[in-house]
C-alpha cells in the first residue's frame, strides 16, 4: 500500500544532491561567518546581509511603483472632474443663451428630481397641501446632487468618446 503511494519514476539521489551540515542555504557553499534563523536555518553573514539589502531595494522599488501607479489615478479622475466642470458650464453657458443642448438618456434619478419638484411645488399629499411648506436644501442634499450631475457629465463626455472616431 505504501509502495503505490510513490509514483512510478525514480530519481537517482548523488552526493551534490545532499549539502553539508555547515552549509549557506543561498550561497550553498559551506557557510563563512555562520549565523542562524528562528527556522534553524543557516546562512553566511555576508549572504544573509546581502539577501536583507536585496529584498528592502525590492521594498522600496515597488512601494515606489505603487505611489506612481496611485498618483496617475489621482491625475486622471482630477482631468475627468475637469473636463466635467467644463463641460457643466458651457451647458449652462448654452442655455442661458437659450440654445438647446442635446438629449440625453433618462437616468433613474429622474424620481428623485420629481420628488424635488413635488416637495417645491407642495404637491405630496393632502395633508401637506393644508400647510405652507418652504423649500429647502441642506449641505448633504446639494453635495449629493452635484455629484450626481457630475457622475452624469462624466459619464455622457465618456459616451461621447467611445462615439467619436480617435484622430
Amino acid at each position: 500500500m505504501a509502495k503505490s503511494a510513490w509514483s512510478s519514476s525514480s530519481a537517482r539521489l548523488t552526493r551534490e544532491s545532499f549539502l553539508p551540515f555547515a552549509s549557506c542555504w543561498l550561497c550553498l557553499e559551506p557557510a563563512i561567518d555562520p549565523v542562524a534563523c528562528s527556522h534553524g536555518d543557516i546562512f553566511c553573514r555576508e549572504c544573509a546581509l546581502n539577501n536583507i539589502l536585496a529584498q528592502k531595494k525590492e521594498i522600496k522599488r515597488t512601494e515606489k511603483a505603487r505611489e506612481r501607479e496611485e498618483k496617475e489615478v489621482l491625475e486622471d479622475l482630477a482631468r475627468k472632474e475637469v473636463e466635467a466642470q467644463e463641460r457643466a458650464v458651457s451647458d449652462f453657458e448654452l442655455t442661458q443663451a437659450g440654445l438647446s443642448i442635446k438629449a440625453r438618456p433618462a437616468s433613474n434619478n429622474d424620481s428623485s428630481k420629481n420628488a424635488l419638484v413635488a416637495r417645491e411645488n407642495g404637491t405630496q399629499d393632502d395633508a401637506s397641501k393644508s400647510q405652507k411648506r418652504k423649500f429647502s436644501l441642506d449641505q448633504d442634499e446639494i453635495a449629493r446632487i452635484a455629484t450626481e450631475e457630475r457622475t452624469k457629465l462624466r459619464k455622457a463626455i465618456d459616451e461621447e468618446k467611445v462615439r467619436l472616431p480617435s484622430v
